[in-house]
């Protein structure tokens, strides 16, 4: 008898959890759901998705309208997540920067397609449109080279280690040789 794979669990997190969330969910089960568990989120949930996001992944053949917004708080510290992935700025800057039972996080930001719910609903969908595709983009990479989302996030954490490592020095007034001796130092100017 075989041992059955176990899916990586992914959480989606966004402010309200009525658009960008649910369609990267929505992606995801679509995409690998023979691979994913897909979750989504929301800090701020709000009642329901929003047509235009369910117009939007309806037209490339994937029905979200049985997911439903739901609050961070159902899930913290109830379940384990493998990826934390933060589609929307708001929500990455309220965002602690760890959570409990959560492996590694990514921000994938885009841009609100609600932005401006003045608009007649056929612009609106227009820009639901836009942003759906820009999730499928990064989501289809992701897929194809998850080494490489790993890779930009060791870069993006060494980077904040530097900056914390140059201020510290600025502000004590001392030298400091970061890990791995002077030769690996990258304050040293070449």
């Amino acid at each position: 008898m075989t041992e059955a794979v176990r899916k990586q669990k992914v959480l989606f997190l966004c402010t309200q959890n009525s658009a960008r969330s649910q369609m990267a969910e929505g992606f995801l089960r679509h995409l690998a759901g023979d691979r994913f568990e897909a979750y989504s989120a929301g800090l701020d949930p709000t009642d329901e998705i929003h047509p235009c996001a369910m117009e939007a992944m309806r037209e490339v053949g994937i029905d979200i309208s049985g997911q439903s917004p739901k609050g961070l708080k159902e899930y913290m510290g109830r379940q384990a997540f493998n990826y934390l992935i933060i589609v929307c700025a708001r929500a990455e800057e309220r965002c602690p920067k760890t959570f409990p039972g959560v492996g590694t996080t990514f921000s994938w930001i885009f841009e609100d397609p609600r932005r401006d719910e003045d608009l007649p609903y056929d612009s609106t969908l227009e820009r639901f449109r836009a942003v759906r595709d820009q999730i499928e983009l990064r989501m289809r990479g992701w897929l194809e080279q998850p080494e490489r989302e790993l890779e930009i996030l060791r870069e993006e954490r060494e980077r904040e280690r530097r900056e914390r490592l140059e201020a510290e020095a600025l502000e004590t007034g001392r030298e400091t040789t970061p890990a791995g001796g002077p030769e690996h130092d990258p304050f040293r100017r070449a």
